[in-house]
């Protein structure tokens, strides 16, 4: 069995006899590109850039560019608490900013975003053999028994479904009903869906508020008519709402098919 070795917190001593010596030593990547994301800049770059810090990494972070104040702010809190700028450097720009950052020297990458920059990031950083780590989106499916609490049931994933407006990697974006309970649960998640309040929201009674990019409001409606077009029914919402702002109606589909494109695609909407 391995133990710390004294003198040295860093290394696990394995074997050590006069003719052989073993351990293991954890030592920094070295340099970091940390790309975030734009919905929970705090919370999601901290997750990777405070490990690497205190790991004794260097980051090059780019913030998402419609959070970019953010991740400005970010940076000067990490400088009044004593990080040297030359430790944790923001890189800020767009997408093409980003694939500049790849090609730099770097030793590892962690990026939290969609599915298909992923699936670009990766192929960049392949040939490199450094460290990746990507945390994308996805399509989160919930499965409702029949022996639940229908009323606590639908109410939790309501809230699932739409915290955040719906703007969420782990927003419940797929429902799945026993059909015992089909109809019941339906009434109730109606009921509680119908009730969230929607509008400015700096005010503390306001669920729901607008989408954080105008060109959202076509992905949504693009994927609702698709729903439609195949055979969907629309319980409510299903439309941009006549409002200043990029508002969305809380939308709520039935009769849903693996073909349609709002069951295989992240939506990031209400």
């Amino acid at each position: 069995m391995s133990e710390l070795e004294g003198g040295n917190p860093r290394e696990l001593k394995g074997v050590n006899s006069p003719t052989l010596q073993e351990w293991i030593s954890y030592d920094p990547l070295g340099t970091i590109a940390n790309i975030s994301a734009w919905n929970y800049p705090y919370f999601v770059g901290t997750n990777v850039f405070i490990p690497a810090l205190l790991t004794g990494n260097g980051v090059l972070y780019k913030p998402s560019e419609i959070a970019t104040n953010t991740g400005l702010a970010i940076a000067a809190l990490l400088y009044q608490s004593g990080i040297p700028e030359d430790i944790f450097i923001p890189v800020i720009g767009a997408g093409l900013t980003g694939a500049a950052l790849l090609e730099q020297t770097i030793d590892g990458v962690f990026f939290t975003g969609s599915y298909a920059t992923g699936q670009k990031i990766a192929m960049v950083a392949a040939p490199k053999l450094i460290k990746v780590q990507l945390e994308l989106g996805g399509k989160d499916p919930a499965y409702v028994c029949d022996d639940v609490d229908v009323s606590i049931a639908a109410a939790g994933l309501a809230d699932g479904a739409f915290y955040n407006n719906g703007q969420s990697c782990c927003a419940v974006e797929r429902i799945y009903v026993h059909t015992h309970i089909y109809d019941e649960f339906l009434e109730q998640f109606l009921q509680t869906v119908q009730q969230f309040r929607m509008g400015n929201p700096m005010k503390a009674d306001t669920y729901l508020g607008p989408v954080s990019r105008k060109p959202q409001l076509t992905v949504l409606q693009q994927q609702v008519e698709d729903a439609i077009a195949k055979g969907a029914t629309v319980c409510c919402g299903g439309s941009i709402v006549d409002r200043p702002g990029w508002y969305f109606a809380p939308t709520v589909l039935t009769g849903v098919t693996h073909e349609m494109r709002v069951m295989r695609e992240e939506s990031f909407g209400p």
